[in-house]
């Protein structure tokens, strides 16, 4: 089966949308893959080695200057040794606000001339049986989609995350609005391109039925959950780990679990926190969370080695900001780093608002130490610093659950399934 990936991300197994199509097409033994992606960044993993790629500088160079958008990159050997970059475009519009950044951004991608020609050239010469593309809520990514589906035919897969659809959002600003009324449109049409769409939640898959008529299905990251990393004893200080990105305000919500820890350690070492992160912090971030000594900022390292730092490690936190606006924004969202944490060895610590639906998942299960007010932070630490066993039993509990619903083995082979099946309907 060829498989042609459509993604804004770099394929990065360090990286948190690298990782997720990793971890979906790792195991798919025989299948051949390319990927356009919209990032300036290289990719790093072991299973593509054929790329298109377009990026905001190519964007900014071709509104500037006349300079080509897009390149194809295929390298002799899968990329598995290639260094992060921080994307430019960050650095060069830092100083804009969150909503009128989006806009920027999506004006880039539409006034540059992308050189459609050579993209469905591209992507006619790969040939793919199935296109898997996540749905993005910008307007470039879907017209993107749009593009390459409507040239070859091709049955798309999608996934969808997070909820920029629904009416079900708390912002004030009318750039905003104004652009989320565009967005919907948009959405609607470029859902009836898709032939099967997944989504890690009960919640969206329903919304996205009542919505759209689209043929959802839930899919769970998947992991290992090898009984070799239980472990027996808990670290002396007690070790937690962050590891995913701190932005829709996710750093304030680890702010107050630095605090707390520096509350606690006022005599002494007892408790640290260690934060692993792609994203850059500014100077209020870096006083709220590194500190260096209670709670200290890595750069993203692979997966690999997080899970051996989760080895050695006794709690893998999952964390979301508690405002309105962010709660709406993620409320439907089920972190692909929530299955990570589940299999990391360690005791699962979810911090975010009740009705966000991984923490719910996570409390529905038993499997994860679930705090759900900011004002009880302090005290469940002081609770875990008395009864530091408690963290052994939630070990357990999240290995429990992952092994009864995201074995790696089980996913795996119901994603085949249904990619096979696909396929099949195409041939027809």
């Amino acid at each position: 089966m060829k498989i042609l990936v459509i993604s804004k991300e770099a394929w990065r197994d360090e990286q948190n949308g690298g990782n997720v199509l990793t971890n979906m097409f790792s195991h798919f033994s025989g299948s051949e893959f390319a990927q356009i992606y919209c990032n300036e960044q290289e990719p790093n993993n072991a299973i593509c080695r054929n790329y298109y790629q377009m990026s905001d500088r190519m964007m900014v160079n071709n509104i500037l200057h006349r300079t080509k958008v897009g390149r194809k990159v295929i390298y002799n050997h899968v990329p598995t040794a290639t260094v992060a970059t921080n994307e430019n475009y960050r650095k060069m519009v830092s100083w804009i606000g969150g909503d009128f950044k989006r806009i920027v951004r999506e004006l880039v991608w539409l006034l540059a001339k992308w050189d459609e020609s050579e993209i469905i050239s591209y992507a006619k010469e790969f040939n793919p049986d199935i296109i898997f593309a996540p749905c993005y809520g910008n307007h470039y990514m879907q017209k993107l989609t749009i593009l390459v589906h409507e040239k070859l035919k091709a049955p798309v897969i999608s996934y969808i995350s997070d909820d920029f659809y629904t009416n079900k959002q708390f912002k004030f600003s009318p750039v905003f609005w104004m652009n989320h009324f565009f967005l919907r449109r948009r959405t609607r049409t470029t859902f009836k391109h898709y032939s099967l769409v997944y989504t890690m939640t009960n919640e969206q898959k329903e919304q996205c039925e009542r919505d759209f008529g689209a043929n959802m299905k839930i899919l769970r990251k998947n992991g290992q959950f090898e009984s070799q990393y239980l472990k027996k004893t808990v670290n002396s200080p007690i070790r937690l780990v962050y590891a995913g990105g701190i932005y829709l305000d996710r750093w304030k919500t680890l702010k107050v679990l630095a605090d707390a820890i520096r509350a606690i350690n006022v005599d002494g070492v007892k408790m640290v926190l260690d934060i692993y992160t792609n994203n850059l912090l500014n100077d209020k971030m870096q006083q709220a969370i590194n500190d260096g000594v209670s709670s200290r900022v890595h750069k993203a390292v692979s997966m690999v080695e997080l899970m051996e730092i989760y080895h050695h490690s006794d709690v893998a936190l999952h964390v979301e900001a508690f405002d309105v606006t962010n709660r709406h924004i993620v409320r439907m969202s089920f972190s692909t780093k929530i299955i990570d944490c589940m299999d990391s060895g360690c005791a699962v610590m979810a911090i975010c608002d009740e009705k966000q639906a991984g923490g719910a998942y996570l409390r529905r299960n038993g499997c994860a130490i679930c705090i759900n007010d900011l004002s009880e932070v302090a005290h469940v630490l002081r609770n875990i610093l008395d009864n530091p066993l408690l963290l052994i039993d939630y070990q357990h509990k999240a290995f429990e659950v992952g092994r009864k619903y995201h074995l790696q083995k089980n996913i795996t082979r119901d994603l085949i399934q249904d990619f096979e099946s696909i396929e099949k309907i195409k041939k027809l």
